[in-house]
């Protein structure tokens, strides 16, 4: 695309923009906040340049939005409107960067993630194809060797270590745990994994929004043939957050055939989810049946020092290196996430980037991280769906009992108990606590009196319950 005034291209101007930016920042600053941008559009007077997320805007136009805006002038001749897209991961696009001698643009900068992971003996054109085409989806920094490891999630590192070694021992693996705790990082690790080592696998790793885009285009394109090949004709599927499978009839049929298609010749398959497989609201019995064959592993929160060896990992990424009782403090303060733990190591090591290596204290991170840290307040109230996991391993049952239309007293009075809590421990009112438990409200306000009326009469029943309401807010 040219810019009518002097017929620059898009990547002359970007490339004459970074030189600018790099003679004038710092060099760790330019890695870390200029590097990772990518061009995307030039129009009229308007640039649109490609970032991860909304704090990277942020941050690049609170810090560094006149001095980028200074170099596009000088570079353009005119002064130019600067638009921000997010999805671009500058993180991925950094890691890759630093693997070339040459990269000096940002076109260089931009180069594919699969340069970094090939095999370093040569492939042939149909071996390289599947490479590329397996590996499009993958992130480079999700392998083995960058995962920490720790009790919480020993067990899914072992058994994805075993399918990447020898598809098809346990099929499928079903890894589950809520948001952040490294699913996505472990599923990706064998795909790598795999392609490493036997290049000609053919690896499909897909997220379950990208397969429920894919197939509605098919049939709108009456091309559901290529679908099933693209999907089919792969040694190995793994699928991310299969739990948006719920209540999407249409796409679990196409998903059930699927899985028997691949299982039904051994096929690896390999799935991620929030929720056990019984737990998914909205999702076909046959397709927990066959989720539930393989092998079933939790991914909980890690431990204290499974998050602070998680930093000290990614602290060995970054030149400026923040002192231990500052990582103590932020493995103390953050345990929700480990995306959130990462993001406050970056946001420390920024700050002290832009102020020439400042020192960071401990209060001077609490105050930088106020907001990741009311966050984190917020993320550890409790929920009703930690209520009934709590009630139902207290009882020994499963949640999907505690959810069901079952009556007998070892299941209803457990059920009982959740209703309680959750009225007690979270601010949800009767209808909302009813709708997560599949019932009305007045149910809810017959549990709650019921409970209450059994704690003043019976005791072991009252210190039960005082357990579990101990337990969740420990």
């Amino acid at each position: 695309m040219m810019l009518e005034s002097n017929g620059i291209t898009l990547g002359e101007l970007w490339e004459s923009t970074i030189r600018i930016l790099k003679n004038d920042l710092h060099s760790e600053t330019f890695n870390h906040w200029i590097k990772p941008v990518v061009p995307i559009a030039l129009k009229d007077n308007s640039v649109t340049l490609g970032v991860s997320d909304d704090f990277f805007a942020d941050w690049l136009k609170d810090t560094y939005g006149d001095a980028i805006k200074a170099a596009l002038k000088k570079s353009a001749g005119r002064e130019l409107i600067i638009k921000y897209e997010f999805g671009h991961h500058p993180e991925e696009i950094h890691d890759v960067a630093e693997t070339s001698v040459a990269a000096e643009s940002a076109v260089e900068t931009a180069m594919p993630v699969d340069e970094v992971l090939k095999p370093k003996k040569r492939m042939t054109a149909n071996e390289e194809r599947n490479f590329n085409e397996c590996s499009s989806n993958l992130l480079n920094r999700y392998t083995f060797d960058k995962f920490v490891v720790g009790e919480e999630n020993r067990y899914a590192y072992a058994a994805a270590t075993t399918a990447a070694k020898s598809p098809g021992v346990y099929n499928p693996l079903y890894i589950w745990g809520g948001t952040g705790m490294g699913k996505t990082h472990l599923i990706q690790a064998v795909a790598h994994e795999v392609l490493r080592k036997k290049p000609k696998t053919k690896v499909q790793y897909v997220t379950c929004e990208e397969f429920l885009n894919r197939y509605v285009d098919s049939l709108g394109a009456k091309k559901h043939s290529d679908f099933r090949n693209w999907v089919r004709n792969v040694d190995m599927l793994l699928v991310d957050d299969v739990h948006q499978l719920a209540n999407k009839t249409q796409l679990q049929e196409e998903f059930f055939n699927t899985f028997n298609a691949l299982h039904n010749v051994n096929k690896q398959i390999i799935l991620t989810s929030d929720k056990a497989p019984s737990e998914i609201k909205g999702l076909e019995g046959r397709l927990v049946s066959r989720f539930e064959q393989g092998v079933t592993i939790e991914m909980t929160t890690p431990s204290f020092e499974t998050r602070l060896a998680i930093l000290k990992m990614k602290q060995d990424e970054h030149l400026i290196k923040l002192e231990d009782d500052v990582l103590q403090f932020i493995a103390e303060r953050i345990s929700a996430s480990i995306r959130r733990l990462e993001g406050a190591l970056l946001r420390l090591v920024a700050f002290s980037s832009v102020e020439g290596n400042h020192r960071i204290t401990i209060d001077r991170a609490e105050d930088l991280l106020r907001n990741l840290l009311e966050e984190e307040n917020v993320s550890r109230k409790v929920s009703i769906e930690n209520i009934q996991k709590a009630v139902a391993e207290y009882f020994e049952i499963r949640v999907s009992d505690i959810l069901s239309t079952k009556r007998p007293k070892n299941i209803a009075e457990p059920r009982m108990i959740a209703m309680f809590l959750s009225r007690r421990l979270t601010e949800r009112s009767y209808p909302e606590i009813g709708e997560a438990f599949g019932k009305n409200h007045a149910t809810i306000m017959h549990a709650e009196k019921t409970v209450v009326n059994r704690c003043d009469k019976d005791e072991s029943f009252r210190m039960s319950v005082s357990a579990i309401q101990r337990q969740l807010q420990s």
